[in-house]
């Protein structure tokens, strides 16, 4: 047990160093962030529209603070697959080393998930403090709440692209698509008739929903916010299947190597980098 919890505090302290030392991602969070928000503000029209929720209420808000709210879900959601994606993606032939070496992959993976915690409530806090400075949210809690559910969300997605994709240009394809079109969907302004039934099946389904409602109203929204929870879930248990699999003839001794000198398998992409 005392292995297993320090192979997991190491994984998760490099995870997390990491995380400090992706300088776009930092200067995104501290810059592009508050700068979406405060275009959206000075730019927007602030004409009030009235869209049904999911919540079964009918909303009526400021158009330019509605985008502010599908703007930060989108800034949060691309940040949060970026940086999960590039933490997963850039660390994938050491993590084949290290299970190779007999490291757990659990623990490996638990750190990754655990390092997302910690990411989700710094941008939550961020986020939602930003909203709030632009206007008084009518319920700041269940809007956290809602930013952070989809912060999990593709965060969990982030992950899982990060060990099944090939290289990094697919990784950006998949998460700034996949943002877009979500977010594009969800929100009252882009999409007025958001009454689809498949739409219900995004990710950004329930925070969406969720964070509008929240913001504007005092409709309990938590439960909406929820939806997104599956995803996140479901995309970790898809990452550590993938993970699993790709190590599946990893971490056993190899007829002839020394201890000391484990033999990568010649088809292992570490075992090509050496020969190169």
């Amino acid at each position: 047990m005392r292995h297993q919890w320090t192979a997991f505090t190491v994984a998760l302290g490099f995870t997390l160093t990491g995380h400090l030392r992706n300088r776009l991602a930092m200067s995104m969070i501290a810059f592009f962030i508050p700068t979406w928000i405060y275009l959206v503000r000075v730019t927007a029209l602030d004409t009030d529209i009235t869209f049904s929720s999911a919540l079964g209420i009918e909303v009526t808000a400021s158009m330019n603070r509605t985008i502010q709210v599908s703007s930060a879900l989108h800034a949060v959601t691309v940040i949060a697959g970026f940086m999960m994606f590039m933490a997963t993606f850039s660390a994938r032939d050491m993590d084949l080393r290290l299970v190779l070496a007999g490291y757990p992959r659990l623990q490996l993976l638990a750190a990754r998930i655990i390092a997302l915690l910690v990411i989700t409530a710094l941008l939550t806090c961020y986020t939602t403090g930003l909203l709030w400075l632009s206007w008084p949210l009518t319920q700041p809690g269940a809007v956290a709440a809602a930013v952070a559910a989809a912060v999990l969300a593709y965060g969990g997605l982030g992950i899982m692209a990060g060990y099944l994709l090939r290289g990094e240009l697919e990784g950006f394809f998949v998460v700034v698509m996949a943002t877009l079109i979500d977010v594009g969907m969800q929100s009252p302004v882009s999409n007025p008739a958001g009454d689809q039934a498949w739409l219900s099946a995004l990710p950004l389904y329930g925070p969406a929903q969720a964070a509008l409602a929240a913001s504007f109203t005092d409709a309990e929204s938590f439960t909406c916010a929820a939806l997104a929870l599956p995803w996140f879930v479901t995309t970790t248990l898809l990452a550590l299947l993938i993970f699993c699999v790709r190590t599946r003839h990893y971490g056993r001794p190899v007829t002839g190597s020394s201890p000391t000198d484990p033999r990568l398998p010649a088809d292992s992409p570490a075992a090509r980098q050496d020969a190169g």
